[in-house]
């Protein structure tokens, strides 16, 4: 897929955000472990957690969190199930006085439309496709 000059603006906007989400907040959330080498693949240094474990329910993995972390980046995919968990959890972790940046979601959100790339483990493709 080649790249219109928009969408590689947007990219190189994407990847300067994502290397510098650790300026931002202490941990960002992802929904797995392809999303994790996804975004590490376009520079991101912040700590990272995926967000599901076998045998943890939510609330036990949000207490974890609230004890290490107040600045959260919950970067789930950017479709129904991606967009219900992104909910469920900030809520969640809001309840734990952790502040869940909203604002850097959707900024991501409105690059990665641009992109036309909604799935989080996708975004490395296609910095891959654009070179």
């Amino acid at each position: 897929m080649r790249l219109t000059h928009q969408r590689k603006e947007a990219l190189n906007e994407l990847k300067q955000l994502f290397c510098e989400l650790h300026n931002y907040v202490d941990i960002v959330l992802v929904e797995g472990l392809r999303d994790v080498e996804s975004v590490k693949a376009l520079g991101c240094i912040a700590d990272l957690e995926v967000l599901s474990h076998t045998g943890v329910n939510d609330f036990d993995m949000a207490d974890e969190l609230a004890a290490k972390y107040r600045r959260v980046l919950v970067l789930t995919d950017f479709d129904e199930e991606g967009l219900n968990l992104n909910k469920r959890f900030t809520a969640i972790l809001e309840h734990k006085e952790i502040h869940v940046d909203a604002g850097l979601r959707r900024r991501i959100g409105r690059l990665m439309a641009k992109i036309g790339v909604y799935a989080i483990e996708a975004v490395d493709n296609i910095a891959d496709e654009s070179i």
